[in-house]
């Protein structure tokens, strides 16, 4: 009886293992924040660049003055690295005083956030005066 009591202390004080057990436990939650991360940057850098491609499209449109089919093709070829196939482009000239660009898509994470963030509209718009 006292070998056993004396080998269940021991064992407690054993510290072999215990990094391995911590890494186990803290990884998950490590590599969920971390592509957590990396999933948000993506929608960042997808919400700048259909940004970048309308205001870059009104700005096509009122200094070139072209049609509102030359605009809608502009501001697809400025979103580099898009599928351009899922982005709806309208373009409105009927104010002779100004240009509205308008994007709208919807925006699947790869990573879902949570239960509630697995797809997001995304929807911008930009004017210029003519």
């Amino acid at each position: 009886m006292r070998a056993l009591i004396h080998r269940i202390g021991r064992l407690a004080r054993d510290q072999r293992g215990t990094a391995a057990i911590e890494f186990g436990v803290v990884a998950p939650v490590f590599f969920a924040m971390l592509l957590g991360i990396i999933d948000v940057g993506r929608y960042m850098w997808t919400l700048n660049t259909i940004q970048y491609a309308i205001d870059d499209g009104v700005r096509y449109g009122v200094v070139q003055q072209k049609s509102d089919s030359e605009v809608t093709d502009w501001v697809k070829k400025s979103m580099a690295g898009l599928k351009t196939s899922t982005i709806n482009v309208d373009v409105d000239s009927s104010d002779p005083t100004l240009l509205s660009v308008s994007a709208d898509t919807t925006y699947t994470f790869l990573f879902p956030i949570s239960a509630f963030m697995e797809t997001t509209t995304i929807d911008l718009s930009t004017q210029m005066p003519k």
